[in-house]
C-alpha cells in the first residue's frame, strides 16, 4: 500500500517535471556555455572535486527551481479545497506529508546526483586519480536539494497564494547569488556579506582551484543548517494546528544555533588544501602534482629537452616542477635557481603541452618565470615579453613570440627587429647577457629587454 501511494504521488505531483527542469537547466548550462567549467584542468568532467564543486556551483539555479517547485505543490490541498477535510482525518497528518514530501524531495535528489554521476562517468574513463573529497560536497548538495523542496512544500501549506511560488523562488535565487558573489575573490560584496553568511548559501563560487576542497567545518555546518531547514518545511507540511505551525520553526533556528560557532569567520577557513591532489609525481627530473598526473606524459620530453638547452649555463636548473597551488591573480609566480616553474593551471600554457612550444616556454626567461602580473599595454609587461620571446628562440635558433596574436603588426614587427638587434651581437656578447637577464628573472630587479640590448632601443 506505501509503495503504491508513494508512486502515485511521483506520477500526479510536480516531480518528475520539477526532476526535468533541474536537468535541463544543469546540462544546458553546462554544454551550451564555454568557461572554467570545460576547460582543463578545472572542466567538470575531467577530476573529481571539480566536479562534485560545479554540480554545487548550479546550485544558485538549482535550489530557486526546487523551492518553488515545493511551494507549488505544497498548495494542492488548498487548491482543491480539502484542506479543511483533511484536518478531520484520525490519521497522522506526518503519514500523508512523508509521501508527498518523499516523492517530491526524493526525486529531486536523485536528479542532482544525476548530474554529478553524469561528470563522474566521464572522469573515470578520463583516467583521473580517486579521492573521496568529492563526497561531503556532494552529500551537502543533495541535502539542499532536499530542504529546498522540503522548506517550499511548507512554505505552501502555509501561504497558499498564486504569488508565492515565483515570489519566493525569485528572492531565493536573489539571497543565493548574493552569497555567492559575496564569497567571491575580489568580489565587492566581500566584505559586505560575512564569510559565516556565505557558508550557508549551498551554492558554491566558481571554481579557480583545482587543489581546494571545502574545509570539513564548513561541511558540517552546512550539514546541520541544512537538515534544521528540511525538518522545519516537513513540519509545517504536516502541522494541522497554529501551535504546531508556530513549533515548526525550533528544528532551523536550532540549526542556526549549532551551525553558526562550526561555520568559519574568514573566508580561508572555509578552504582546505586536498594533500593528496597536490602531492608530486614525477618522470625522472620533471615532476606534476597529481591532480595534473596525466599531464606528466605531455611535458616530460619538452621538460627534459629544456633542461638539456639550459645546462649550457652556469648553475643551471635541474628540474622542471608545475605549482601544486593556485596563484592569485596579482601573485608572482616562485622562483629557485635549480628548479623551472611552470602554471599548468595556466590555460595559455596549457594550450602549448607536448610540443616544441612548451619547450620554448620552460627556457624564456633562461628558466625563470616572469616578474610581472600587469597584462595589455603596459610596457614593462611588453618589454618583458620581448626579452622572454629572445631568450627562447636564441636557445632553440629560431625566431618565434612567445604569445602575442593580439599584438598590432607594427607592433609585432617592432620586437622582430629587437631580435634582429640582439642577434647581430658577437655570440660571446649574447651569452654573457642572456646569464645577465636570468640572474635578473631570478631576483626581478632590472629591466631584462635593457640587459639583453644594452640600452639600444
Amino acid at each position: 500500500m506505501n509503495t503504491r501511494v508513494l508512486r502515485t504521488e511521483l506520477r500526479r505531483s510536480i516531480a518528475p517535471w520539477a526532476t526535468l527542469a533541474i536537468l535541463v537547466v544543469a546540462f544546458g548550462f553546462l554544454y551550451s556555455f564555454s568557461g572554467p567549467w570545460s576547460k582543463a584542468p578545472l572542466a567538470w568532467d575531467e577530476n573529481w572535486v571539480p566536479a562534485a564543486r560545479w554540480s554545487r556551483f548550479l546550485l544558485v539555479f538549482l535550489v530557486p527551481i526546487a523551492i518553488g517547485a515545493g511551494v507549488i505543490q505544497g498548495m494542492r490541498d488548498s487548491r482543491s479545497g480539502m484542506a479543511e477535510l483533511l484536518t478531520t482525518m484520525p490519521r497522522p497528518g506526518w503519514h500523508r506529508a512523508a509521501k508527498l514530501a518523499g516523492a517530491l524531495g526524493g526525486l529531486l535528489v536523485l536528479g542532482y546526483l544525476l548530474i554529478f554521476a553524469v561528470g563522474a562517468v566521464q572522469v573515470i574513463f578520463s583516467g583521473a586519480f580517486f579521492t573521496f573529497g568529492w563526497l561531503p560536497i556532494v552529500v551537502v548538495g543533495g541535502l539542499a536539494m532536499l530542504a529546498g523542496a522540503w522548506i517550499g512544500l511548507g512554505i505552501g501549506r502555509l501561504l497558499p497564494h498564486p504569488l508565492t511560488a515565483p515570489a519566493v523562488a525569485v528572492a531565493t535565487f536573489v539571497i543565493i547569488l548574493v552569497m555567492q558573489i559575496g564569497g567571491s575573490q575580489g568580489s565587492v560584496l566581500v566584505g559586505a556579506v560575512p564569510a559565516w553568511a556565505s557558508s550557508l548559501s549551498p551554492a558554491m563560487d566558481v571554481t579557480n582551484d583545482p587543489f581546494l576542497t571545502t574545509a570539513s567545518r564548513v561541511d558540517l555546518g552546512q550539514g546541520v543548517w541544512l537538515a534544521g531547514l528540511a525538518a522545519t518545511g516537513f513540519l509545517l507540511l504536516a502541522a494541522r494546528s497554529k501551535r504546531s505551525k508556530a513549533l515548526s520553526v525550533v528544528p532551523v533556528l536550532v540549526a542556526v544555533a549549532v551551525a553558526l560557532p562550526i561555520l568559519p569567520s574568514t573566508y580561508a577557513e572555509a578552504k582546505a588544501v586536498d594533500p593528496r591532489a597536490t602531492t608530486m609525481v614525477c618522470d625522472g627530473p620533471v615532476c606534476v602534482p597529481r591532480m595534473l598526473e596525466r599531464d606528466l606524459a605531455r611535458i616530460a620530453g619538452p621538460g627534459k629537452e629544456a633542461l638539456r638547452l639550459l645546462e649550457t649555463l652556469p648553475d643551471p636548473p635541474v628540474r622542471v616542477a608545475a605549482l601544486n597551488r593556485w596563484l592569485d591573480y596579482d601573485e608572482m609566480p616562485p622562483r629557485a635557481a635549480d628548479t623551472v616553474y611552470v602554471d599548468l593551471v595556466d590555460w595559455s600554457i596549457r594550450s602549448v603541452l607536448n610540443s616544441d612550444d612548451m619547450t620554448r616556454t620552460l627556457v624564456a626567461g633562461a628558466g625563470t618565470p616572469t616578474c610581472y602580473t600587469l597584462h595589455g599595454g603596459d610596457r614593462t609587461f611588453m618589454d618583458e615579453l620581448t626579452a622572454r620571446s629572445i631568450t627562447s628562440s636564441w636557445f632553440l635558433g629560431e625566431w618565434q613570440m612567445l604569445s602575442g596574436s593580439w599584438l598590432s603588426e607594427d607592433t609585432k614587427n617592432e620586437v622582430a627587429r629587437k631580435w634582429e638587434t640582439f642577434r647581430a651581437l658577437p655570440p660571446e656578447v649574447q651569452r654573457e647577457r642572456i646569464i645577465a637577464q636570468r640572474k635578473a628573472g631570478l631576483t626581478c630587479q632590472g629591466n631584462q629587454l635593457d640587459i639583453l640590448l644594452g640600452g639600444a632601443r
